[in-house]
C-alpha cells in the first residue's frame, strides 16, 4: 500500500510541475500574486494527497505531502511555502488523531528545509546538482523519520518498522524526479522568456531602423517582412510574405534584386544594387544590401535584405549634377571669353609696340628717349601678360592644341637659355647648362610649348636669385619596363619656397607669399601653364624647395624619337 500510496503522490506531483509550468507563463514572478496563487497550488495538491492516504491506524495517515511542501519551498520561495504549508497544517490539525501533531511537524519542517534550499541554490551552483537534488530529498526525509518521536511510543515502533526503509530508499528518489522536472520546467520557461525578451528588442531594434528588412529567397520569395513605414512596401506584409518579388515589383526592379540575390549567393553579400519604385505616394528609389543567411533550410538558400530609401539623395545627386554641368559651362564661357578679349586686346598692343618702336627711330631728347623706353618696357610686360592669360584660357577652354613635329632638342634648350642669358649677367649670376649625352638629338613634339616651359621656370629661377647660379639640366630617364623619359630641372641658389606654400604656386595667380608681388612682380600664371601645359603633354612638375637654399623644378616628359 505504501508504493500505491507513493506512485499517486508522485502522479500528482507531476502533474503539479506541469501546471506549475503553465502558471509560471501566465504571471509575473516580481510581485507576491505569483507566490500567493503558487502556494494556493501547492497546498490544494497536498490536501489532495491528503484526502486519500495510507491510513495506519485511526488518526495516522502516510501521503507525499513532504515532498509536495519542500518543493514548494524549494521552487516557490518563502511565501509559496507558507501559503502551501498553512492550508496542509490546517486541515491536518483539523482532522486530528493520534498523528495530528508528527504531521504538522513535517509539514512546517519540509517547507522550512525546502526554502532554505530555495537561497542556497542562487549561491551555490552544486545545490541544482543531482546529487544536490538526492541530498535535498534525502535531508526532507531524515527529518520525517525524525518526526516520528512526536508519536506514541506503540504506534511509533509498528510505523517505524514499516516506513522507514522505504521512506529512505524510495522518497529521495522520487523527490529528485519531481525537482529534476521543475528544473527542467522553470530552464525552459527562462528560455522562453529569453528568447521572447530578444525577439521583442530584436523587434523594436528592426522597428527604429528606417529602412526596410526583408528574409528572401534565391528565387525571390517572401519568407519575412519588417518595417515601420508600410507606405514604402509594394504591397501590404501580408499579401508580401508567402508570394515572389516578381508579383509585386516592376520587371526593372524585379530583376535587380534577382541579381542582387545572386550576387550574394556566389559571395556571401551584395551592396548597392538600386531601382526605381512607384508608390502610392510617388516613385521612390531604394538601394539594396544583402547579406546570406546562415543555417540549413529546406527548401532554398535564405538572404537578409535591407532596402534604404535613398530617394532624397537621389535628387540631391541630380541637382549637384549643381549645379556642375552649369559650373563647367560658365567657367569654359568665362576662359573663351578671356581668350577672346585677351587676343583682341594684344592685337591694338602689337600696333602701339610698333609705333614705339619707330618713334624710337626719330630724334628724341634724352627725356623723351626715356619716357619712350619706360612705355616701350610697360608695353612688353603687358603683352607678356596678356599671352600668359591667352595661354591659361586656352588651355582651360581646351581650345589648346599641341602640335606633334620634329624639332632639336639641344637647339631648343640652347635658345631658350639664351634669351635669358643678358638678365643672368646683368645680376651677377651664373646660368649653365647640363645635357646628358645619352640624349637623343630630334624628338617629335611641340617645340615652342617645351620652350615656353623652359622660358617660364629659367625666368623664375633669375628673378629670385640675387646672386649664386642658376642651372638647367636635360637627361635621359630609362627605367626597366617603363618609356623613356625626359628630365628637365632647374636649380637655383635664389631665396626658396616654405614647404607649405609649395602646393598652392601650380595654381592660377599664386605666388608663395604676397610680398614677393611687390618685391618681384609677376602675375602667378607662369607656374600655372608650366603645370598645365606639362599635363597636357603627359608628363608631370614637381618642386624642391627649402627657404634660404633654392629651389629645384624638376619636369618629366614623355619621348617621341624622331624616325629617319
Amino acid at each position: 500500500m505504501i508504493y500505491l500510496s507513493l506512485i499517486q503522490n508522485v502522479a500528482l506531483l507531476v502533474a503539479l510541475s506541469f501546471v506549475h509550468g503553465l502558471l509560471m507563463r501566465r504571471l509575473s514572478r516580481d510581485g507576491n500574486g505569483y507566490a500567493l496563487v503558487s502556494g494556493l497550488l501547492f497546498g490544494g495538491v497536498a490536501l489532495v494527497g491528503m484526502l486519500t492516504p495510507m491510513q495506519f491506524a485511526p488518526g495516522l495517515i502516510f501521503d507525499g505531502r513532504s515532498i509536495i511542501l519542500s518543493v514548494a519551498g524549494l521552487f516557490g520561495g518563502p511565501l509559496t511555502a507558507a501559503v502551501g504549508a498553512a492550508i496542509a497544517a490546517g486541515y491536518r490539525g483539523w482532522l486530528g488523531g493520534v498523528g495530528a501533531p508528527m504531521g504538522i511537524a513535517v509539514i512546517l519542517g519540509t517547507a522550512a528545509i525546502g526554502t532554505a534550499w530555495h537561497y542556497l541554490r542562487r549561491t551555490r551552483s552544486w545545490a541544482d546538482s543531482w546529487w544536490g537534488l538526492y541530498l535535498f530529498g534525502l535531508l526532507v526525509h531524515l527529518w520525517m523519520i525524525g518526526c516520528m518521536l512526536l508519536l506514541p511510543e506503540p504506534v511509533r515502533s509498528a510505523v517505524q518498522a514499516s516506513i522507514t526503509l522505504p521512506v529512505l530508499a524510495v522518497y529521495p528518489l522520487a523527490t529528485l524526479l519531481v525537482c529534476l522536472l521543475f528544473l527542467q520546467m522553470e530552464r525552459h520557461i527562462a528560455a522562453e522568456q529569453a528568447l521572447a525578451d530578444e525577439r521583442a528588442s530584436l523587434q523594436s531594434l528592426v522597428l527604429a531602423v528606417p529602412d526596410l528588412l526583408f528574409e528572401v529567397g534565391l528565387d525571390g520569395h517572401y519568407y519575412a517582412c519588417f518595417t515601420r513605414d508600410l507606405d514604402k512596401l509594394a504591397a501590404p506584409p501580408e499579401q508580401l510574405i508567402g508570394s515572389n518579388l516578381q508579383n509585386h515589383l516592376p520587371p526593372a526592379a524585379a530583376a535587380t534584386c534577382l541579381q542582387a540575390l545572386q550576387e550574394a549567393h556566389r559571395s556571401g553579400h551584395s551592396h548597392g544594387h538600386q531601382f526605381c519604385l512607384p508608390l502610392p505616394t510617388g516613385s521612390s528609389w531604394f538601394e539594396l544590401s544583402v547579406a546570406r543567411k546562415e543555417g540549413v533550410f529546406d527548401d532554398q538558400p535564405r538572404f537578409v535584405v535591407l532596402s534604404r530609401d535613398i530617394t532624397q539623395r537621389k535628387h540631391d545627386e541630380q541637382k549637384l549634377e549643381a549645379a556642375r554641368l552649369a559650373a563647367e559651362s560658365a567657367n569654359r564661357a568665362k576662359s573663351e571669353f578671356l581668350a577672346n578679349m585677351s587676343h583682341e586686346i594684344r592685337t591694338p598692343l602689337n600696333g602701339l609696340m610698333g609705333m614705339l618702336q619707330l618713334l624710337q627711330y626719330t630724334r628724341l631728347s634724352s627725356d623723351q628717349k626715356e619716357y619712350v623706353d619706360t612705355v616701350n618696357q610697360c608695353a612688353k610686360n603687358l603683352l607678356v601678360l596678356l599671352t600668359d592669360i591667352l595661354d591659361l584660357s586656352k588651355i582651360e577652354a581646351e581650345r589648346l592644341e599641341l602640335e606633334e613635329r620634329p624639332f632639336l632638342l639641344r637647339r631648343t634648350i640652347q635658345e631658350a637659355v639664351n634669351l635669358h642669358a643678358a638678365t643672368a649677367q646683368q645680376k651677377g649670376l651664373q646660368l649653365t647648362t647640363v645635357v646628358a649625352d645619352n640624349l637623343p638629338d630630334e624628338l617629335v613634339g611641340d617645340q615652342l610649348r617645351l620652350k615656353q616651359i623652359l622660358l617660364n621656370l629659367l625666368g623664375n629661377a633669375i628673378k629670385f636669385t640675387e646672386q649664386g647660379s642658376v642651372t638647367l639640366r636635360a637627361a635621359l630617364l630609362q627605367e626597366p619596363d617603363c618609356p623613356p623619359q625626359l628630365q628637365l630641372v632647374v636649380e637655383d641658389s635664389g631665396i626658396g619656397i616654405a614647404p607649405e606654400q609649395q602646393q598652392q604656386i601650380f595654381a592660377p595667380f599664386a605666388q608663395a607669399d604676397s610680398s614677393t608681388t611687390r618685391k618681384y612682380g609677376g602675375s602667378g600664371l607662369g607656374l600655372a601653364i608650366c603645370n598645365r601645359l606639362t599635363g597636357l603633354m603627359g608628363g608631370s612638375i614637381r618642386v624642391e624647395s627649402q627657404p634660404g637654399t633654392g629651389s629645384r623644378f624638376i619636369v618629366q616628359l614623355p619621348i617621341i624619337k624622331e624616325t629617319a
